[in-house]
């Protein structure tokens, strides 16, 4: 993967602002593509793990390991001006073989200018359980460290987490979308082909669900997440996508060899549910098909020579652009 990613905080045009990420900093820049110019506005040389843009607060959060502990940094994006937040010691959580082995896996969630969500594991990755082993409630405010269960209303387990995404509503609810089960369709239909009914593999469970952030925060648990697809070891979900309070995504049945295109309208409570396969297709294949606008200018750079290579991150986009540095 490119060193140097960009991340924009405004609407990627001609000319908009990123925050670009290399080894050992972050800066805030303006990026000019009809030029092809980025120059930074300001930076800080630091180390990161784990990070959380959120445009609409206007903060970048992000974690570093030194030693035994994670310290937790919140950076105001127009400000620029870094705050040391709050460290976790992860004595207090792992066995001392656990500490010994200085390898881990985590992940931050960005909830709101007050809390973050954290979730690591210091064991190596087996198949057969969840993979990651806290998920812990961090207050950067106050300094208080939460620690979560991870049981969801249907049995499933949040340490089973997949992927995530905070949705900002447009009549201004705050929702976070929680997917559970680290599997891609292609294993899972490998797996429907080979399973034992009587005793499914551990990961074969699907869950989504959306959680308000202010009920996860006052009640520090997910008791009130609410399912939105459960599927088990004969049926997959993919392409999760949210655009203008739809929540869309297909699933695939295996048993029955049929594929179902489903929105969830996030105001008034609505589903719909599409069985055409043109539809399905081009639902599937929009990120190949449909460039974005800005796209000729991407194409335009790529013709530099001495241009340095960033990876743009349009969300669940990613393209390589060459771009030229200017002080």
């Amino acid at each position: 993967m490119n060193n140097k990613q960009l991340f924009p905080t405004n609407e990627i045009k001609e000319e908009f602002e990123a925050i670009l990420l290399e080894h050992a900093s972050i800066a805030h820049c303006e990026i000019n593509l009809k030029n092809g110019r980025i120059k930074n506005i300001q930076r800080l040389d630091t180390r990161y793990d784990e990070f959380a843009l959120d445009i609409m607060n206007n903060e970048f959060c992000f974690s570093l390991k030194e030693k035994n502990n994670i310290n937790f940094y919140r950076i105001n994006l127009e400000t620029f001006n870094q705050i040391h937040a709050i460290t976790l010691n992860l004595n207090n959580y792992f066995s001392s073989e656990e500490i010994k082995d200085e390898s881990y896996y985590s992940k931050l969630i960005y909830l709101n200018p007050q809390y973050l969500l954290y979730f690591i594991t210091k064991r190596e990755i087996n198949y057969g359980r969840p993979f990651y082993q806290c998920i812990f409630l961090i207050n950067t405010s106050t300094g208080e460290i939460k620690r979560l269960s991870p049981l969801l209303p249907n049995g499933d387990n949040l340490l089973r987490l997949d992927t995530s995404k905070n949705i900002y509503l447009s009549n201004h609810n705050h929702l976070l979308l929680l997917k559970t089960g680290r599997i891609r369709p292609f294993e899972k239909q490998a797996m429907y082909n080979g399973v034992d009914i009587e005793s499914p593999y551990h990961d074969h469970l699907e869950s989504i669900y959306l959680m308000e952030v202010s009920s996860l925060i006052n009640q520090q648990n997910f008791n009130n997440a609410t399912l939105l697809s459960l599927l088990n070891y004969s049926g997959v979900s993919e392409n999760l996508r949210y655009e203008n309070n739809i929540l869309s995504y297909v699933v695939s049945d295996f048993t029955n060899n049929t594929k179902e295109l489903i929105k969830h309208d996030l105001l008034d409570g609505d589903v719909s549910k599409f069985q055409d396969d043109q539809l399905i297709r081009d639902y599937l294949n929009y990120d190949f098909e449909i460039l974005p606008n800005y796209y000729h200018y991407i194409s335009k750079l790529s013709k530099q020579d001495k241009a340095d290579t960033f990876n743009l991150i349009d969300d669940e986009l990613s393209f390589n652009v060459k771009l030229d540095k200017i002080s």
